[in-house]
Protein backbone atom coordinates (compact mmCIF):
# COMPACT_ATOMS: atom_id res chain seq x y z
CA UNK A 1 0.00 0.00 0.00
CA UNK A 2 1.42 3.38 -0.98
CA UNK A 3 1.02 6.56 0.99
CA UNK A 4 -1.18 9.45 -0.10
CA UNK A 5 1.68 11.68 -1.27
CA UNK A 6 2.96 8.97 -3.61
CA UNK A 7 -0.50 8.35 -5.05
CA UNK A 8 -1.03 12.10 -5.59
CA UNK A 9 2.33 12.43 -7.30
CA UNK A 10 1.54 9.47 -9.54
CA UNK A 11 -1.84 10.99 -10.40
CA UNK A 12 -0.33 14.35 -11.34
CA UNK A 13 2.31 12.63 -13.45
CA UNK A 14 -0.36 10.53 -15.17
CA UNK A 15 -2.44 13.60 -15.97
CA UNK A 16 0.59 15.31 -17.47
CA UNK A 17 1.36 12.24 -19.64
CA UNK A 18 -0.28 11.18 -22.89
CA UNK A 19 -3.91 10.16 -23.27
CA UNK A 20 -3.23 6.42 -22.99
CA UNK A 21 -1.44 6.78 -19.66
CA UNK A 22 -4.24 8.97 -18.33
CA UNK A 23 -6.77 6.31 -19.31
CA UNK A 24 -4.73 3.61 -17.56
CA UNK A 25 -4.43 5.71 -14.41
CA UNK A 26 -8.16 6.43 -14.47
CA UNK A 27 -9.07 2.76 -14.88
CA UNK A 28 -6.66 1.67 -12.13
CA UNK A 29 -7.97 4.15 -9.58
CA UNK A 30 -11.60 3.59 -10.50
CA UNK A 31 -11.11 -0.15 -10.03
CA UNK A 32 -9.42 0.38 -6.66
CA UNK A 33 -12.24 2.61 -5.42
CA UNK A 34 -14.92 0.19 -6.62
CA UNK A 35 -13.10 -2.70 -4.93
CA UNK A 36 -13.07 -0.73 -1.67
CA UNK A 37 -16.79 -0.03 -2.05
CA UNK A 38 -17.52 -3.74 -2.56
CA UNK A 39 -15.41 -4.57 0.49
CA UNK A 40 -17.31 -2.09 2.65
CA UNK A 41 -20.64 -3.44 1.40
CA UNK A 42 -19.59 -7.05 2.13
CA UNK A 43 -18.41 -6.07 5.60
CA UNK A 44 -21.67 -4.23 6.26
CA UNK A 45 -23.68 -7.27 5.11
CA UNK A 46 -21.72 -9.56 7.44
CA UNK A 47 -22.09 -7.25 10.45
CA UNK A 48 -25.79 -6.74 9.74
CA UNK A 49 -26.40 -10.49 9.51
CA UNK A 50 -24.52 -11.08 12.78
CA UNK A 51 -26.43 -8.36 14.61
CA UNK A 52 -29.81 -9.60 13.35
CA UNK A 53 -29.14 -12.86 15.16
CA UNK A 54 -28.61 -11.18 18.53
CA UNK A 55 -31.79 -10.30 20.35
CA UNK A 56 -32.14 -8.37 23.58
CA UNK A 57 -34.80 -9.13 26.17
CA UNK A 58 -37.88 -7.01 25.56
CA UNK A 59 -37.19 -6.46 21.84
CA UNK A 60 -40.03 -6.03 19.41
CA UNK A 61 -39.91 -8.30 16.32
CA UNK A 62 -38.42 -5.56 14.17
CA UNK A 63 -35.90 -4.22 16.70
CA UNK A 64 -33.02 -6.50 15.69
CA UNK A 65 -33.22 -5.52 12.01
CA UNK A 66 -33.55 -1.83 12.89
CA UNK A 67 -30.60 -1.94 15.28
CA UNK A 68 -28.40 -3.82 12.80
CA UNK A 69 -29.15 -1.36 9.96
CA UNK A 70 -28.35 1.52 12.26
CA UNK A 71 -24.95 0.05 13.15
CA UNK A 72 -23.85 -0.58 9.54
CA UNK A 73 -25.04 2.78 8.20
CA UNK A 74 -21.53 4.37 8.37
CA UNK A 75 -20.12 1.50 6.30
CA UNK A 76 -22.89 1.91 3.73
CA UNK A 77 -22.12 5.63 3.54
CA UNK A 78 -18.42 4.89 3.04
CA UNK A 79 -19.24 2.44 0.21
CA UNK A 80 -21.46 5.04 -1.44
CA UNK A 81 -18.70 7.66 -1.15
CA UNK A 82 -16.25 5.26 -2.81
CA UNK A 83 -18.64 4.71 -5.73
CA UNK A 84 -19.11 8.48 -6.11
CA UNK A 85 -15.34 8.99 -6.04
CA UNK A 86 -14.98 6.37 -8.79
CA UNK A 87 -17.42 8.35 -10.93
CA UNK A 88 -15.54 11.58 -10.22
CA UNK A 89 -12.27 10.10 -11.51
CA UNK A 90 -13.67 10.05 -15.05
CA UNK A 91 -14.76 13.66 -14.75
CA UNK A 92 -11.32 14.68 -13.53
CA UNK A 93 -9.55 13.27 -16.57
CA UNK A 94 -12.13 14.78 -18.94
CA UNK A 95 -11.86 18.18 -17.26
CA UNK A 96 -8.07 18.04 -17.40
CA UNK A 97 -8.10 17.19 -21.09
CA UNK A 98 -10.52 20.07 -21.75
CA UNK A 99 -7.98 22.56 -20.32
CA UNK A 100 -5.16 21.70 -22.70
CA UNK A 101 -4.16 24.84 -24.68
CA UNK A 102 -4.90 23.33 -28.11
CA UNK A 103 -8.35 22.17 -26.98
CA UNK A 104 -9.16 25.56 -25.41
CA UNK A 105 -8.02 27.43 -28.54
CA UNK A 106 -10.14 25.21 -30.81
CA UNK A 107 -13.18 25.60 -28.55
CA UNK A 108 -12.81 29.39 -28.58
CA UNK A 109 -12.43 29.42 -32.34
CA UNK A 110 -15.53 27.25 -32.80
CA UNK A 111 -17.50 29.46 -30.41
CA UNK A 112 -16.47 32.62 -32.31
CA UNK A 113 -17.45 30.99 -35.60
CA UNK A 114 -20.88 29.99 -34.28
CA UNK A 115 -21.39 33.51 -32.92
CA UNK A 116 -20.49 35.06 -36.27
CA UNK A 117 -22.89 32.70 -38.05
CA UNK A 118 -25.68 33.62 -35.62
CA UNK A 119 -25.00 37.33 -36.08
CA UNK A 120 -25.01 36.92 -39.86
CA UNK A 121 -28.27 35.00 -39.79
CA UNK A 122 -29.82 37.61 -37.49
CA UNK A 123 -28.67 40.48 -39.71
CA UNK A 124 -30.03 38.74 -42.83
CA UNK A 125 -33.38 38.16 -41.13
CA UNK A 126 -33.56 41.80 -40.05
CA UNK A 127 -32.71 42.97 -43.58
CA UNK A 128 -35.38 40.69 -45.08
CA UNK A 129 -37.92 41.94 -42.57
CA UNK A 130 -37.07 45.57 -43.25
CA UNK A 131 -37.28 45.03 -47.01
CA UNK A 132 -40.66 43.33 -46.69
CA UNK A 133 -41.94 46.17 -44.51
CA UNK A 134 -40.77 48.77 -47.05
CA UNK A 135 -42.44 46.83 -49.88
CA UNK A 136 -45.72 46.70 -47.95
CA UNK A 137 -45.48 50.37 -47.09
CA UNK A 138 -44.73 51.35 -50.71
CA UNK A 139 -47.55 49.23 -52.10
CA UNK A 140 -50.02 50.43 -49.45
CA UNK A 141 -50.51 53.74 -51.28
CA UNK A 142 -51.49 51.99 -54.54
CA UNK A 143 -54.80 50.15 -54.24
CA UNK A 144 -55.41 46.98 -56.24
CA UNK A 145 -58.31 46.72 -58.74
CA UNK A 146 -60.56 45.05 -56.17
CA UNK A 147 -59.75 47.71 -53.62
CA UNK A 148 -60.34 50.50 -56.15
CA UNK A 149 -63.74 49.08 -57.09
CA UNK A 150 -64.68 48.69 -53.46
CA UNK A 151 -63.66 52.29 -52.72
CA UNK A 152 -65.59 53.82 -55.65
CA UNK A 153 -68.34 56.22 -54.51
CA UNK A 154 -71.72 54.55 -54.41
CA UNK A 155 -75.19 55.97 -54.52
CA UNK A 156 -78.32 54.57 -52.98
CA UNK A 157 -79.42 53.29 -56.37
CA UNK A 158 -76.35 51.06 -56.63
CA UNK A 159 -77.66 49.02 -53.75
CA UNK A 160 -81.07 48.52 -55.41
CA UNK A 161 -79.78 47.69 -58.91
CA UNK A 162 -80.88 50.98 -60.44
CA UNK A 163 -78.84 53.04 -62.87
CA UNK A 164 -78.00 56.62 -62.17
CA UNK A 165 -80.04 59.12 -64.01
CA UNK A 166 -82.67 56.66 -65.12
Amino acid sequence: MTDVATRVTQGVQALAADHMRREMWQAQHRAGLLTDAQTYDALADAIEAALKGKSVDGDMPWSEALRSRKRVKPLRKAAKAMREAAKAIGGTVTAYEATEPATVAKARQDKALRKAERKGATAAALNRGAAQALDRFASAGQPTDDQAAAQAPKSLGDYFGQQRGA
